[in-house]
C-alpha cells in the first residue's frame, strides 16, 4: 500500500471521527469527571498503560517520523501506541495458539478485527495448529491527526517465527519471516485500536547498530584462524574454578582465583579458555549488571595473560517456546553490544551441545532458534566469530552456514576420530574445524568403566596425535580441574554419573598436575606408550570381581567337600547297619 492510498484512508476516517468528535468529547469529559468523583486513579481514567507488558521483551525501535506527519506525536501517546500494538500482536499469537479468536476486540476494531479473526478461524478449520511469535518491530510514523485520534505508521521488517503442525501434531514447517505492515490505529473511547493492518513485502535490511572497532579480534582466513594478523591454533581448556564450578561460579566470582587460574593455564603453555554464561544466573532478558562486570573482569584478566576466550552463551537454557524467543534476544543484545569491542573474545559460542535438546523439542525447532540467534548476533556484534558447541562431529554438520567456526566435541575412542572428522570436513569444506571438548575421566572405583591416569594420558596423546594429522584449528580439553561436587543437573545423582564428571580434570583435587596436563601445549611430546591390556585387570572393579570369584569358588569347594563328607558318612552308616 502506497502512502498516498494510506492517506486517503486516513482522510476518510478523519471525516467519520469529526462527526463523532463533539459527542465523544462531551461524553468523555463527563465520564472523566464522574471517574474522578468516584475516587478512581487518574491513570485508570485516562487509560494509561505501560509501554510494553513487563514480561514481553520484543525489540522495538522507531525510524524518524515523516516530515509531513501532521501533529507531533508526544512521548506519552507514542508509548500508548507501542503498548496497544505490541499487545495486539501478542493477542494474535495467543489466538493462533488457542485455535480461536481470543481477546482480539480489546486491541482491534473494524476491518483489522474481521481479517485477523477470520485468519485464526481459517487456520483452525484447516486443521492447523500454529505457534507464532513476533520478535522485532521498527516503526515509522506517517500521520498523527490534528485532533489526536488517528495514527498511521509502517511497521518495517517485522520478524515473526512460526511453528505449524497438522491435526495429528506432526510438524509441517518451522520458519522465520519478515514483512512490512501498513497500520492505522484509531482512538475509540479513550483506547487505541488497530483498525487497518495490511501485510506487505519487507522493505529491506534493518539498520545495523554501530559497533566499536576491534582491530585485535580474531578473523578467518580460509580454514584457519588469525589473531593480531598472525596464524592462531587453539590450545586450551574448558574452565570452571575448582571450588566453585557450574552454578556456583558466577555468584561467587573471585578475581583473585581467576588471576591464579589463568596464570596457571598460561603456564601450561595454553592460549585459550572456554567459559559458560548461565542464562538464568545472568538475569534472563534483564541482565544483571554485576554479572556483566564479572564477565568483563574475566575478559580483561585473560587479555592481560594473553589468553583468548570462547564465551558460551545460554548455558542451561532449555526453553525453545516461540513466545520466549525475545527473552533470549535481549540477553544476547546486552552481552554482545557490551563486549563487541573486546579483543580477548575469540568467539561467541551460541549454545553448548544443543543437539541434546532434539529429543525433547525436535531438531527443526532447535535449528530454527539457533539460526535466529546467529542472525541477531551478527547484527549486534559484527566483530567476533560465531560457533556452536555440538556434541559430536556428526551433529556439527548442522548449520555450518550459520557459524564461522564449526565446533565439535569428541569423547569416543581416538581411533574413530579420523572417520568422523572426514565426514564433517566434507559437510563444511570451507570452514575452520575446532575440537571444543575432549577428555577421559580418571574416576577409578569399584564401579565398572573406570579409568586410570595412565589411560587418560595415553588417550590424550593418541587423540592429539591423530588431530595433528588433520587440518583442525585446535583443541580444548574438558576440563582444567577435578571437582569435589558436581550438581545433579549436570550428570545425574548416582555415583557412577557424578564420579566420572568430577574427575575429568588435568589437575587433581589437591592441586597437583596429572600427567595429561603436559600434553595440551602446541609443541607437547605426544610419544606416550599405550597402556598394556593386562593393566585393566588391576582396576578396583576387576580386583573386586576376582576377589568375589575366589571367595565364591572357595565356598563352592567347601560346600562340595561338605556334601561329599556327608555322603560318605551316610554310606558308612548304611554299611554298618547292613
Amino acid at each position: 500500500m502506497r502512502k498516498t492510498h494510506l492517506k486517503r484512508i486516513i482522510w476518510a476516517l478523519l471525516i467519520a471521527v469529526a462527526l463523532a468528535g463533539a459527542w465523544g468529547a462531551v461524553n468523555g469529559a463527563a465520564n472523566l469527571l464522574a471517574s474522578f468523583e468516584r475516587g478512581a486513579e487518574p491513570a485508570s481514567a485516562l487509560n494509561i498503560v505501560p509501554n510494553v507488558p513487563p514480561d514481553l521483551h520484543v525489540a522495538i525501535s522507531w525510524e524518524p517520523d515523516d516530515a509531513a506527519s501532521g501533529r507531533q506525536l508526544d512521548p506519552l501517546t507514542r508509548s500508548q501506541i507501542e503498548a496497544t500494538y505490541i499487545r495486539a500482536w501478542l493477542q494474535v499469537n495467543l489466538s493462533y495458539q488457542k485455535g480461536a479468536p481470543h481477546g482480539l476486540t480489546t486491541y482491534f476494531t473494524g476491518p483489522a478485527l474481521a481479517e485477523v479473526s477470520a485468519a485464526v478461524q481459517r487456520a483452525h478449520a484447516d486443521g492447523l495448529a500454529i505457534e507464532q511469535a513476533d520478535t522485532a518491530h521498527r516503526f515509522q510514523l506517517h500521520l498523527y491527526s490534528a485532533e489526536g485520534a488517528i495514527v498511521a505508521l509502517t511497521d518495517h521488517n517485522v520478524t515473526v517465527a512460526h511453528v505449524i503442525r497438522d491435526g495429528a501434531g506432526a510438524l509441517v514447517s518451522v520458519e522465520e519471516t519478515q514483512a512490512d505492515y501498513a497500520v492505522v490505529l484509531l482512538l475509540e473511547d479513550g483506547l487505541w485500536h488497530v483498525r487497518h493492518w495490511v501485510r506487505q513485502a519487507a522493505s529491506g535490511a534493518d539498520r545495523a547498530p554501530t559497533a566499536p572497532a576491534c582491530p585485535g579480534c580474531a578473523t578467518i582466513e580460509g580454514t584457519s584462524l588469525r589473531v593480531g594478523g598472525a596464524p592462531f591454533v587453539v590450545a586450551g581448556v574448558n574452565y570452571y574454578p575448582q571450588a566453585t564450578p557450574w552454578d556456583t561460579f558466577w555468584p561467587q566470582y573471585d578475581p583473585a582465583v581467576i588471576d591464579r587460574d589463568l596464570s596457571r593455564i598460561k603456564g601450561l603453555g595454553l592460549n585459550t579458555v572456554r567459559i559458560f554464561v548461565p542464562y538464568e544466573q545472568f538475569g534472563g532478558p534483564r541482565v544483571e549488571p554485576a554479572m556483566l562486570d564479572h564477565l568483563g573482569d574475566l575478559l580483561d584478566r585473560a587479555q592481560t595473560q594473553q589468553l583468548m576466550v570462547i564465551v558460551t552463551l545460554f548455558d542451561f537454557r532449555a526453553d525453545y517456546s516461540l513466545l520466549h524467543w525475545p527473552d533470549a534476544d535481549r540477553q544476547l543484545e546486552t552481552l554482545l553490544t557490551r563486549f563487541a569491542g573486546h579483543s580477548a573474545i575469540l568467539a561467541w559460542d551460541l549454545k553448548n551441545e544443543p543437539d541434546l535438546d532434539d529429543k525433547r523439542v525436535g531438531a527443526p525447532i532447535v535449528d530454527a532458534w539457533l539460526n535466529h540467534i546467529a542472525s541477531l548476533a551478527r547484527s549486534y556484534d559484527p566483530n567476533h566469530l560465531l560457533t556452536i558447541g555440538w556434541s559430536s562431529p556428526a551433529a556439527a554438520a548442522r548449520l555450518v552456514g550459520a557459524v564461522d567456526v564449526v565446533q565439535f566435541h569428541f569423547y569416543a575412542p581416538a581411533a574413530e576420530l579420523a572417520h568422523g572428522y572426514a565426514a564433517l570436513r566434507a559437510a563444511a569444506p570451507a570452514k575452520p574445524l575446532l575440537l571444543g571438548e575432549f577428555g577421559l575421566p580418571t574416576w577409578n572405583t569399584i564401579f565398572p568403566n573406570g579409568h586410570t591416569e595412565a589411560e587418560q594420558t595415553a588417550y590424550y596423546a593418541d587423540l592429539r596425535s591423530r588431530l595433528r594429522g588433520l587440518d583442525s584449528v585446535g583443541h580444548l580439553a574438558w576440563t582444567l580441574y577435578d571437582f569435589a561436587n558436581v550438581p545433579a543437573t549436570v550428570a545425574g545423582r548416582w555415583p557412577w554419573q557424578t564420579g566420572p564428571q568430577a574427575q575429568m580434570g588435568i589437575i587433581r583435587a589437591n592441586g597437583s598436575e596429572k600427567p595429561a596436563a603436559a600434553l595440551l601445549a602446541p609443541g607437547a611430546d605426544l610419544n606416550i606408550p599405550p597402556v598394556p591390556g593386562w593393566a585393566r585387570l588391576l582396576k578396583p572393579f576387576w580386583l573386586l570381581v576376582f576377589g568375589a570369584t575366589v571367595v565364591e569358588s572357595g565356598g563352592l569347594v567347601w560346600a562340595f567337600r561338605r556334601e561329599r563328607r556327608k555322603w560318605r558318612e551316610r554310606e558308612a552308616a548304611k554299611a554298618e547297619y547292613m
